[in-house]
């Protein structure tokens, strides 16, 4: 991305107070403002990073995301505002996720509790604020904040909930029982999935990156807030809503299509095996998928050199915008 870093050092360069790195250290507490430019991958990637930093941090996409602080063609005017300070501060909801006492970052969208290999099913049982939900035989299992409900969760089946939204969902993946269906919970609940059992061994996939083995029992709750810089429109909930998803509410698309759609965002250029493997879904419907998004004219199919050989790569299709 050169051309876009030497961009941001041009528009950063008529401010004093603005400094440019390009790769985070630890250091940051001389700053009031923390900036990341890049894709909702990269973002995220960097957020957990910064799971320390309790200040505002102002992110720059390339493209609308829950996650973007304002688009990158409108960094300059967002620059001159943050200097002003006329911008607001929305406090983003994310999960703590304790597992054997092990310390992650905080996830910004969910945590989703899968089998290892796809195809094989999980059992659990589930409980809020230690009061007994369901014991469950399911895919997997995904717990998710409001920005997240427009991510992995909403593919599963589970609602759309609004930003602002003091709330976490839970929802349970191709569950065998139709009575299991996703549970809104209150953002101060502590959700506790025990008894987790599975002929694979099973992980928490935090943000859809980062991986850990769980055991039998995974706690879950709210952690610290993500203070995100908001200028502009964009700091309308609804009218993030009304532009991140009329395309996808829209489309004649099924659930799984609309899942490799949102994964082919955040992760860029990938083999048909890679999406199976990401996504956890059998092959055949990963297949599927694939031609209905190609036959729609949403994604690409590519040939393109990785190491010493040809390899088929899909990705989204440009706009041109």
């Amino acid at each position: 991305m050169p051309s876009a870093v030497n961009e941001i050092k041009r528009l950063v360069s008529n401010y004093s107070s603005f400094d440019v790195v390009t790769e985070l250290g630890n250091d940051v507490g001389g700053y009031d403002v923390i900036g990341i430019v890049g894709t909702d991958k990269f973002i995220i990637m960097n957020l957990h990073k910064l799971s320390s930093w309790e200040g505002p941090i102002l992110t720059v996409g390339f493209g609308l995301s829950f996650l973007n602080s304002v688009d990158i063609t409108n960094l300059d005017k967002a620059l001159s505002t943050i200097v002003n300070g006329d911008y607001d501060v929305e406090d983003i909801l994310r999960l703590s996720v304790n597992v054997k006492g092990k310390k992650l970052p905080n996830a910004i969208n969910e945590a989703a509790i899968f089998p290892a290999r796809s195809a094989i099913t999980l059992e659990y049982s589930l409980y809020v604020n230690n009061e007994y939900l369901w014991h469950d035989v399911a895919d997997g299992l995904i717990v998710s904040t409001p920005t997240g409900s427009t991510a992995y969760a909403m593919s599963a089946g589970g609602p759309l909930i609004h930003s602002r939204a003091q709330v976490f969902e839970v929802v349970p993946v191709n569950s065998t029982n139709l009575a299991r269906v996703p549970v809104i919970v209150p953002s101060d609940s502590v959700i506790t999935i025990k008894d987790l059992t599975s002929r694979s061994r099973i992980e928490v996939i935090i943000d859809g990156s980062v991986r850990t083995y769980v055991g039998n029992e995974v706690k879950i709750m709210s952690g610290k807030p993500l203070k995100l810089v908001r200028v502009g429109e964009v700091s309308s909930a609804i009218g993030r809503y009304e532009k991140k998803i009329s395309l996808l509410a829209n489309m004649d698309l099924p659930p799984s299509a609309k899942f490799i759609l949102k994964i082919l965002e955040y992760e860029g250029q990938l083999t048909q095996k890679e999406i199976v493997e990401k996504t956890m879904l059998p092959s055949r419907t990963v297949r599927n998928a694939l031609s209905i998004l190609i036959r729609k004219g949403l994604i690409q199919k590519q040939i393109i050199i990785r190491g010493n050989k040809e390899v088929i790569v899909y990705s989204l299709k440009s706009t041109g915008q």
